[in-house]
């Protein structure tokens, strides 16, 4: 695996495009309602009867613990979207979505997958967000070495069900495993190559380049699990079709899912990043800008060359405290610059007036 991954790009996936409106209102955020001419016709596949779950079983998106049916769309394989999008199979699931893989039957290309998320019915901040950064991103015209490695979006439309309701739909290109996953698979004591991880990062840090300094975006959600690898041999998605028809991956890499990124050069202290990715100034509730991402990719290279997390920040019940995540920081890198500790209204709750550690349980 790791031979193969010598030569990685990083590409960033933007939040999604369409304009915060109404749900039921929202207008697709690329194309037009033209005819299609079909480049090849909808495939049939099996119904799977003979592999029918009981009703009462519960599988994926339904184990989540609020999970409600009616957010959710019904999507069945072979159904086709938007007149041009014909479901495969399914990629995966999330609280907010679904995720499938798709043809595009008006094209006779020989990439012609695509990734359809279908949003659950009710507008959440997340998607929104996403929505918002991709009409941005849209805007656009640049050109930054580091654009290439942000995922673009292909399309982007509304599903009505039969009751009249609204689901958003992304189509992206396909993706491989995220980083978590490779580590994950690769068992307790596999860790990425040093060359693979300077390679990863400088494409990576190329991407947050493009969107720090020319769209004004921080993505504030970098984690293992938003890194994914892209597929160079298509063959993989060939084989994950034909195997769902008959019966119910060298690689680059691509920072993904921009529900939590931000559109504006600096901002007042809110909760941003994964927990034991915090940067400093989030931990001391103080303003915060786009050097927040870079420390995130800090941690996150540390977890790729470690395999485990730089910062534990766990109370005795296990559950993060910001008082130990600011001491472990200082014990790493020592007393943060007088300057910094006076931006926070937290200062006092963590050090003393000469700047040093206090034995309070503050923040």
């Amino acid at each position: 695996m790791h031979s193969d991954m010598r030569s990685l790009r990083v590409w960033i996936l933007p939040p999604i495009l369409t304009a915060v409106r109404p749900r039921n209102r929202r207008p697709p955020l690329r194309g037009t309602r033209t005819r299609l001419h079909l480049a090849s016709s909808p495939r049939g596949y099996a119904t799977g009867a003979e592999n029918a779950l009981h009703p009462s079983q519960s599988v994926e998106e339904e184990t989540l613990p609020h999970y409600d049916p009616d957010e959710f769309y019904p999507v069945h394989i072979s159904e086709v979207f938007n007149g041009k999008y014909q479901v495969v199979g399914k990629l995966g699931y999330g609280a907010n979505s679904t995720v499938w893989l798709g043809r595009d039957i008006t094209t006779d290309r020989m990439s012609n997958y695509v990734t359809l998320k279908i949003c659950t019915k009710t507008p959440t901040e997340s998607i929104d967000r996403e929505i918002l950064a991709y009409r941005h991103l849209g805007s656009l015209r640049s050109s930054h070495p580091g654009l290439p490695h942000v995922r673009g979006l292909i399309d982007s439309f509304e599903v009505v069900r039969s009751d009249g309701s609204h689901h958003h739909c992304f189509v992206h290109q396909p993706l491989h495993l995220t980083m978590w996953d490779m580590q994950r698979f690769g068992g307790t004591s596999t860790t990425f190559p040093q060359g693979m991880v300077k390679s990863a990062l400088r494409y990576l840090l190329q991407a947050l380049d493009f969107l720090h300094t020319e769209a004004n975006i921080t993505h504030c959600d970098i984690k293992l699990s938003n890194i994914m690898l892209t597929i160079e041999d298509e063959g993989v998605l060939t084989d994950f079709e034909d195997a769902e028809r008959q019966h119910p991956c060298p690689r680059k890499i691509c920072l993904c899912d921009f529900g939590e990124a931000r559109i504006g050069g600096s901002y007042s202290y809110e909760e941003i990043q994964p927990e034991v990715y915090k940067a400093p100034e989030i931990i001391m509730q103080t303003d915060w800008s786009h050097r927040a991402d870079i420390w995130n990719v800090a941690c996150v290279a540390w977890d790729l060359m470690e395999k485990k997390h730089l910062f534990d920040a766990r109370d005795d019940e296990g559950f993060h405290n910001n008082r130990y995540h600011v001491a472990e920081m200082v014990a790493y890198m020592g007393i943060p610059p007088m300057e910094f500790q006076r931006r926070s209204p937290n200062t006092a709750l963590v050090f003393d007036e000469e700047g040093e550690l206090t034995n309070s349980t503050g923040c």
